[in-house]
């Protein structure tokens, strides 16, 4: 049984009692204070027991030092072994057949097969040992089993089983080959890692087949990258791993197959949508420094944005930008600041854009937006809209009292960024307090909705 540690008060107590009353008190409380110092002395002191504790961090080495190198060299090694698990595409053949020899027999078709727990573990049997592929056990245990969907006979089905099998692999493979990448060894890579990656892999993706006649692969590499930084980054880093399982990964992958120029692919990292944005920035930049200013991006072609809300995108993201000043270009925005915009911007009702554009709107930067925020917002809307010879009757309390109850903040006075992502309404409340042609959709979006029903229709 263990004994209550005693305090260092009660020891003092303790002591008191024990000294004799032949002593002056000014003895006592010589003896006292002696005894203090040394009860304080012996807590001071570090236990045995820290001894015992492991060494849980080291630091990590500097760049270019022997430490490092002989680091990098064991990694790809690593690397280099793991790869060996890799399983090529006769090699999956192979286990595809495999399966279908130990499939139950009433199915009518190889589209139709299951195979039972007994005729699963079977099947890793013949795929280890008689077609020796170790690399395969992995994939036929009873978790794995467990984690399939099942009929009432407790079969899963071989052709859904065999996909999981090829994504896992790709996903094994992808994560090598990037992991070569990351020089620093912890499982994320930098902008810049991952630009190089990207434009080691244009090559293998037949969608993008003559970009480098319209743009530099690495420009490419760029605006592909700048996608996984802004919505899985964190501190200028993304892991390897939120790569390989979103689903930006597998629209990036979607470019295996070679474009059709009667229908072109469609989204961020399509071909046009790269040549759209190289398109955008250089008209922009008239002076062609690869740099955007205030006045420059105001003369744009993207959107009616009002002033305001220009002056607080650069006050908020690129008054401190670091690259930006590091390059000499203090208060402009770079290649990189001007694709975070255009992704925020584009993806409004995601929280990275919320994220992003919500600083832009909190004008104190309370952490919530106010009536008077939105006010004020909209005040700069409605000056363009009369400018545009719209009608100047719109009461913009009346707007202001729209975007709360679009929003339906928890608190009725104050929209928080968590408000925005609930409501489902960010992309409008945002856009019809930033950009005019955005409002104007807002404000006839009746007359514009029976539109599409007539055209449907026709």
């Amino acid at each position: 049984m263990s004994t209550k540690p005693v305090s260092c008060l009660d020891q003092l107590r303790r002591y008191a009692h024990t000294i004799s009353d032949a002593r002056t008190p000014a003895q006592q409380e010589e003896e006292v204070v002696n005894k203090l110092n040394d009860i304080l002395f012996e807590d001071a002191q570090p236990s045995t027991s820290y001894q015992q504790i492991p060494v849980f961090h080291f630091s990590r080495p500097q760049k270019g030092s022997t430490k490092s190198k002989l680091t990098q060299l064991a990694r790809l090694q690593h690397l280099s072994i793991c790869s060996h698990n890799i399983l090529g595409q006769l090699q999956l053949d192979d286990v595809w057949f495999c399966l279908l020899r130990h499939a139950t027999k009433a199915a009518n078709s190889p589209d139709d097969s299951r195979l039972h727990y007994d005729d699963f573990c079977q099947a890793a049997t013949e795929c280890t040992d008689a077609l020796k592929l170790p690399a395969v056990r992995p994939y036929f245990t009873a978790s794995v089993f467990l984690q399939m969907s099942k009929d009432l006979q407790g079969t899963i089905s071989i052709p859904c089983f065999h996909h999981y099998i090829v994504r896992k692999n790709a996903m094994l493979q992808t994560m090598i080959h990037m992991g070569c990448f990351d020089t620093d060894g912890d499982g994320a890579v930098t902008d810049t890692e991952l630009q190089a990656y990207i434009a080691a892999l244009v090559p293998e993706l037949p969608g993008l087949q003559g970009i480098d006649q319209s743009m530099a692969v690495d420009t490419y590499a760029q605006i592909a990258a700048r996608k996984f930084l802004f919505f899985l980054g964190k501190k200028g880093k993304v892991k390897i791993r939120d790569i390989v399982m979103s689903s930006m990964w597998y629209e990036l992958m979607e470019l295996r197959v070679e474009a059709d120029p009667e229908q072109p692919q469609e989204g961020w990292f399509s071909k046009g949508n790269a040549e759209r944005l190289r398109h955008i920035f250089f008209q922009l930049d008239q002076d062609m420094n690869g740099h955007l200013s205030k006045h420059e991006f105001c003369a744009n072609t993207i959107g009616s944005f009002s002033p305001i809300f220009l002056d607080r995108v650069y006050e908020e993201h690129l008054v401190s930008h670091k690259t930006c000043r590091a390059e000499g270009y203090p208060n402009q925005m770079d290649f990189g600041a001007f694709l975070d915009f255009m992704l925020a911007w584009d993806n409004r009702s995601s929280l990275a854009g919320i994220q992003y554009l919500f600083p832009v709107l909190d004008l104190m930067g309370r952490g919530y937006l106010s009536q008077a925020d939105v006010y004020t917002f909209f005040r700069h809307i409605y000056k363009m809209w009369v400018d545009c010879g719209l009608y100047p009757e719109l009461n913009i309390e009346d707007v202001k009292d729209e975007v709360f109850d679009m929003a339906q903040p928890e608190d009725p006075l104050h929209i928080t960024p968590r408000d925005l992502q609930k409501c489902g309404m960010a992309a409008t409340i945002i856009g019809m307090l930033a950009d005019v042609n955005l409002f104007w959709e807002y404000d006839n979006r009746e007359t514009l909705m029976q539109r599409d029903k007539d055209d449907q229709g026709k």
